[in-house]
């Protein structure tokens, strides 16, 4: 069988969309991991269509960001131009956006060998800031691809939810920022407890970062 065509193409996914789209926004919202989602719709859809879904989803919500926490975000607008002969023409533009919170230019460093102290401050830090202004920085799907045997220590170290959550998700082969949400905190203890964290935490309202050393 051929490739789709355009067309067909635009058409199956507004097919899925309409079928399973706000479904799959609705339980990632609420935290469901992308098995679960599968389990759950009633309408077949395609396990890689879930995570594409997913990813978008967290990513319009700032559950994870792009971006290191506190740089500005690009709006994008266009510039109507025209040439000598009056020919119009459209000139994408990107933009910085303010945003209420300021980059985080306070470092505090702390020895990852230090557990107690850390595990500590870093629900201090979180409980003041708030879950919505609290990142880390996640190399899962560096980690995926560079180092396959490091990745699945990781996997196993987690317990079977958390595992699930972090399998089912298309991390990009970057490193982004996700929410200190109650399950990240979870997964990022459980891997500090273990020595397989290294990402460094974001407070968004203090303006600080922990980097861990």
């Amino acid at each position: 069988m051929g490739e789709q065509s355009p067309f067909q193409s635009a058409l199956a996914d507004f097919t899925y969309d309409v079928a399973s789209g706000g479904a799959i926004r609705h339980l990632t919202d609420l935290g469901y991991t992308a098995k679960q989602i599968s389990e759950t719709l009633s309408y077949p859809t395609p396990m890689k269509r879930i995570q594409e879904q997913m990813w978008k989803r967290l990513l319009e919500t700032d559950v994870i960001l792009a971006r290191e926490p506190g740089s500005p975000k690009e709006s994008t607008r266009f510039v109507r131009e025209y040439d000598k002969y009056g020919r119009t023409s459209f000139r994408r533009v990107s933009e910085a956006v303010s945003q209420e919170c300021g980059v985080c230019t306070a470092e505090i460093k702390v020895l990852i060998s230090e557990k107690k102290r850390l595990l500590a401050l870093l629900s201090r830090k979180i409980a003041e800031n708030g879950v919505k202004d609290s990142y880390a920085a996640c190399d899962f799907g560096v980690a995926a691809n560079e180092d396959p045997e490091a990745y699945r220590k990781v996997l196993a170290s987690l317990d079977e939810n958390d595992r699930d959550y972090i399998e089912g998700l298309p991390w990009e082969r970057k490193v982004v920022y996700h929410r200190l949400n109650e399950r990240m905190q979870k997964i990022m203890f459980c891997l500090l407890e273990t020595n397989q964290w290294q990402g460094d935490c974001y407070f968004l309202a203090a303006g600080e970062r922990i980097h861990l050393v």
